[in-house]
């Protein structure tokens, strides 16, 4: 697949050098017939003033390096006709003065032409950033409706994400051993229905606290959770974000920065906290979003707060 995707990019780099070779031969040629139109016609017609049309050209495709040549090359040419046919008798003050004329009103013209085409480009950088947002807002709207309080039934998909948190390193191996998984389901099935859990506790000894499980629900799947646990036994205002496990298949869609979001802003009356380890996209995201570091536990895991 990387190989396919470099082959893509290097038909797409040749496609539009052989582009650019393409314009720059039909402007060069362009503008050669204009020339010898004019040296054919002598003094009695001039076409120098047609060559505004390949110099504004070059200005709109080529950009300031071929806007640049095609101005050299269109007042050089206006001086050359001008002397072959009519300046044979002038001095060089008067070629020189043709040729800053030339060079003022060519150059006049390529500056119009590259202050419309910035004008051009800022409004197609501006429409896609704008692009963007609503795509990001549509996503981020998609996200947030897809949170939702886990129920019983929630409790077998949990259970899958935890044990692939444990596969990847996110939690402890033991989640990943069968007896521990049915503890698991019978203790999270509890907490879901009684809002209760014992846990222990970062001064020691356990306590029962109050416990609420999110889910992110995609395409009727489940495909992320979090589980709130309060701190203390005297249930105050206090939350910490226990646990927060994304599917890996959507891990780089938002679906983690947007659930971090939600227990910000449905718990944005309280204390927040919540441990991660050294590193990782969690504290990143939680640093980001204004934790800071309160304290270190015993087992390494960084405890961060936000007031």
């Amino acid at each position: 697949m990387l190989r396919t995707r470099k082959i893509q990019l290097r038909l797409r780099s040749v496609a539009r050098h052989a582009s650019v070779r393409l314009v720059w031969t039909f402007l060069l040629l362009l503008a050669a017939l204009i020339v010898l139109l004019d040296l054919d016609t002598g003094a009695t017609i001039s076409y120098s003033p047609f060559l505004v049309a390949p110099t504004a050209l070059a200005a709109w495709l080529l950009g300031r390096r071929g806007a640049l040549l095609f101005v050299a090359l269109s007042s050089a040419a206006r001086v050359a006709d001008y002397a072959t046919t009519r300046g044979q008798h002038d001095g060089p003050a008067l070629l020189l003065y043709e040729l800053a004329q030339s060079a003022a009103l060519y150059g006049l013209v390529a500056l119009l032409v590259l202050y419309l085409r910035g004008r051009r480009d800022a409004l197609l950088r501006h429409a896609r950033k704008v692009r963007a947002a609503a795509r990001r807002e549509r996503h981020r709207r998609r996200l947030d409706s897809a949170i939702r309080r886990a129920v019983p039934g929630d409790v077998d998909a949990i259970i899958g994400l935890t044990t692939s948190g444990g596969e990847s390193g996110g939690f402890d191996q033991s989640v990943t051993d069968g007896v521990r998984q049915a503890a698991l389901a019978a203790s999270f099935t509890a907490g879901i229905v009684d809002g209760a859990a014992l846990r222990d506790l970062w001064s020691g000894g356990t306590a029962t606290v109050p416990i609420e499980f999110w889910v992110c629900e995609i395409d009727a799947r489940v495909v992320g959770y979090m589980m709130i646990l309060g701190v203390d036994a005297q249930k105050g205002m206090q939350r910490e974000l226990h646990a927060m496990v994304v599917e890996d298949t959507y891990r780089g869609h938002g679906v983690g920065g947007m659930m971090v979001d939600f227990f910000c802003t449905h718990y944005k009356q309280r204390r927040l906290l919540s441990a991660c380890r050294d590193g990782s996209a969690m504290l990143r995201m939680l640093t980001r979003r204004g934790f800071a570091l309160l304290t270190r536990s015993e087992h390494g895991y960084l405890i961060l707060a936000r007031d």
